[in-house]
């Protein structure tokens, strides 16, 4: 049994641990919701709803669960040619998508198919994340420099952004 000063000192550490994480976390996933496109809102459910969901089916105490890039660059280039971004249709879409997903990782956990993992290769891990990281920073030059690059399609994007060089606000820039 814990005495009441460790108890104490472990809800502290814990508080702490929980304040960091958020203060990480929900600014992250504010700007997912950005290049998802999608209402800020659901920025901050994905901060708490596959927290609850992996606390009760998870199966590691150390894994993070949250939205990524990757998966909100992946939502919005999918899900673009169906609908205008932002829509009251495109936000059904990404909600399906999610709840889809929500159920095949449910079925890969009750088959215990986690070792499929193993079998991707380092290489092409960190490829996919790298093409990742060049469209999420495609997808964001333009509001970094101030331009319209209304375009979905990375390269034409970069193309937009390229062409929108002499109309980009210097202070925004900088």
């Amino acid at each position: 049994m814990w005495a009441a000063g460790e108890m104490r000192v472990a809800w502290a550490k814990d508080a702490l641990a929980g304040l960091t994480l958020a203060s990480m976390n929900i600014p992250q996933v504010l700007g997912y919701t950005r290049i998802a496109v999608m209402p800020a809102v659901t920025g901050l459910y994905t901060v708490l709803l596959p927290l609850v969901a992996f606390a009760v089916l998870g199966s590691s105490r150390h894994l993070v669960v949250a939205a990524d890039s990757a998966t909100a660059a992946i939502f919005s280039s999918a899900l673009a040619p169906m609908a205008a971004p932002g829509s009251p249709h495109y936000v059904a879409l990404v909600g399906m998508l999610t709840l889809l997903c929500a159920g095949f990782l449910l079925v890969a956990r009750l088959f215990r198919l986690g070792f499929l993992a193993d079998f991707f290769s380092r290489t092409v891990l960190v490829g996919f994340l790298a093409g990742v990281g060049v469209q999420v920073g495609i997808a964001m030059s333009r509001d970094m420099l101030g331009v319209a690059a209304p375009a979905h399609d990375p390269l034409l994007q970069l193309v937009q952004v390229a062409r929108a060089l002499p109309r980009a606000q210097g202070l925004t820039a900088a």
